[in-house]
């Protein structure tokens, strides 16, 4: 089995401070020569300025690597944590489908107090995974640096640019390590991205995504750091069009409107990522700045473009679904190979544009979509070449059956 790149470097970068140490302490190094010269003769003396200069660079490549190994390190923890995760989701989706079967039998045979019991116990179960998960809701995800390409590539992947009930665009994105206590699938919700610098004086970018509570309230420390003060914040957002007043602010508005900022903030990055491939995040202040120099406000009109993307998952049962009816089997290996990235790349030259109109309260009065790829009429007509009568009938099947296979 291949070992995972990211365990590769780690041990490399572990390895390169252990050789190191080893290089002072094991026979012939500095270290080493300390205990072996007696203390004050020249040998020792030598000895010891050689290994104070081998300590200093020791010293020195702990702090240079630690960075990096903290972050993967971080990042091997949160795959570890999504395994171990999948495994409690098998474990309780077994459990929660056994107790179901008990109910519906005991209701099957009339036997009241066994499906009672039955119930009793599964509603519990519910709970306690209810409880498990509401003391994950606060906790953010693993910080990347912006430059690791491979890393953010990843992390991205997993989110999904959609609208909430009021129509405003937000971006979701799928959590294995928190699990729909009906259904024991991973829960998809809501998440922010939240943009600083690494520690240690490099001024490099890092972001991680996390629930609005704690994001929101990172960036107002954030943004009064930067700007002095609370009402410097206020005075900010209010020339950005995220306050209708800049006096005598109630505290709930203010932190709506930070809410709102960190809200499109993550949207506009998201969107820029996946559609745009702009890969170096603006930080919050710039896009404050840039949301003032062009005018935007809580009335208007405001365009967004949305890139859809399925995850292999997705994208493998609509092409299956399609492909038994054409070839009453499911797609072998190389044609999900072909045509999972396929579907990607043109939901990605073809993404949804939603154009939405607020009032001057910043609720939302009108929402236009005008929808891009129809990836299923876009599928049939990749299988069904020049078979135009089939890739109707095939159509039709479609749409009468692809509610049941979670797609819109």
């Amino acid at each position: 089995m291949a070992r995972n790149p990211m365990m590769s470097e780690l041990g490399r970068l572990k390895e390169k401070i252990q050789n190191k140490k080893d290089s002072i302490y094991q026979k012939g190094g500095s270290g080493y020569n300390l205990k072996k010269y007696k203390t004050g003769s020249s040998f020792y003396k030598e000895a010891k300025v050689q290994f104070d200069k081998d300590i200093a660079e020791l010293r020195k490549l702990e702090a240079e690597l630690k960075p990096r190994i903290d972050e993967l390190e971080a990042a091997a923890k949160k795959e570890e944590e999504a395994k171990t995760a999948k495994e409690e989701a098998k474990t309780y989706k077994s459990k929660v489908e056994k107790l179901k079967d008990e109910v519906q039998r005991a209701k099957d045979a009339q036997d009241t107090k066994r499906a009672a019991d039955a119930e009793a116990k599964l509603k519990a179960e519910y709970a306690a995974q209810k409880n498990k998960d509401t003391k994950k809701d606060s906790q953010t995800g693993t910080q990347f640096q912006v430059s690791d390409t491979e890393m953010v590539a990843n992390e991205l992947s997993k989110t999904n640019v959609t609208f909430d009930n009021s129509g405003r665009p937000i971006v979701q994105m799928t959590n294995a390590n928190k699990l729909d206590p009906v259904t024991g699938n991973p829960s998809v919700e809501q998440v922010y991205l939240y943009l600083t610098t690494t520690k240690g004086g490099t001024g490099e970018k890092a972001f991680f995504f996390g629930t609005s509570d704690v994001i929101r309230d990172r960036y107002q420390k954030q943004l009064i750091k930067n700007y002095g003060s609370k009402q410097a914040v206020i005075d900010k957002l209010y020339n950005a069009k995220l306050l209708k007043t800049n006096k005598n602010v109630p505290t709930d508005v203010y932190l709506a409107a930070l809410d709102a900022a960190a809200a499109e903030y993550t949207v506009a990055q998201v969107n820029a990522y996946k559609a745009e491939g702009v890969k170096e995040f603006p930080t919050m202040d710039e896009f404050l700045t840039a949301r003032i120099s062009t005018g935007a406000g809580l009335g208007g009109t405001k365009t967004k473009t949305n890139v859809l993307e399925f995850s292999d998952t997705s994208a493998t049962k609509i092409i299956n679904a399609i492909s038994q009816q054409f070839f009453g089997r499911d797609a072998n290996s190389k044609e999900l190979k072909n045509l999972i990235p396929l579907i990607n790349k043109e939901l990605k030259k073809n993404p949804d544009v939603v154009s939405t109109t607020t009032d001057s309260e910043g609720n939302v009065v009108n929402t236009k979509t005008k929808t891009g790829l129809d990836v299923e009429q876009f599928l049939i007509d990749e299988v069904s070449g020049t078979d135009e009568a089939k890739a109707n009938k095939v159509l039709g099947y479609y749409n009468v059956f692809k509610q049941s296979l979670g797609v819109n």
